[in-house]
């Protein structure tokens, strides 16, 4: 049988015995890997047991927190039950967060301005720091200034809030530098530079009347940004 098989392999044309030939030895070393395989120790991926250890943690966290989400709302049901503690402590906490109003925009902090309608932590944050960039506000229309801000949402605190003016934080005309002029939102470049040249020229700025007389700003300009001028 193997010498037909050898005499029969001899009579192919040399290309067919090339390829006969190579096909052979793929099969060969095939069957080598898959044995060879078969040998090697069991391993993991490295940082598998890294993975499952965290996974396990994951899941056990998604877990708790689900029983807790279940234990909170039982207990708000329960709370909120007709004739319970929370009912009378809730009307309590209304009455004491009404209490709070009026807000002063000038004095509260983020946390205090929570409790008014349409306000809810960006908000706050928002308000805090056009406040700290225009000094403290001196009209209630400046808050339509704040980036999201609405006329509905102005309309429905409008009664809740209040500004105490005292507290703006004024330029001192006499010694305030260009760069401190041109951080405040309502003074652009060649506002400053009017403001600062005629400054300079006169040594003294007096009154709005003589900004206005000697058109050193619009009219527009002034009127925001005279609450933020200590001319005296």
């Amino acid at each position: 049988m193997s010498k037909r098989l050898y005499r029969e392999f001899y009579l192919l044309p040399r290309g067919e015995q090339r390829a006969l030939l190579l096909l052979s030895l793929l099969l060969i070393l095939s069957l080598a890997f898959r044995m060879a395989v078969q040998f090697l120790p069991d391993r993991e991926p490295a940082g598998m047991e890294g993975f499952e250890k965290e996974a396990r943690m994951i899941m056990s966290t998604l877990a708790r927190a689900d029983s807790l989400q279940h234990l909170k709302n039982d207990s708000i049901r329960r709370e909120r039950a007709p004739g319970s503690a929370f009912t009378s402590l809730s009307g309590y906490q209304e009455k004491q967060t009404s209490s709070t109003y009026p807000i002063d925009l000038n004095r509260a902090d983020s946390v205090q301005l929570l409790p008014l309608p349409g306000i809810g932590p960006v908000f706050a944050g928002r308000i805090i720091k056009y406040r700290t960039l225009l000094g403290g506000y001196a009209r209630m229309d400046q808050l339509l200034e704040v980036y999201g801000m609405t006329a509905i949402t102005l309309n429905m605190i409008q009664d809740k809030i209040r500004m105490d003016t005292s507290l703006i934080e004024k330029f001192n005309m006499d010694s305030v530098t260009f760069r401190e002029l041109l951080r405040h939102p309502y003074l652009d470049y060649e506002d400053v530079k009017a403001l600062v040249r005629y400054r300079d020229f006169k040594g003294k700025i007096q009154s709005k009347q003589e900004l206005q007389d000697n058109f050193i700003l619009a009219d527009s300009v002034l009127q925001k940004v005279f609450p933020y001028l200590d001319l005296e």
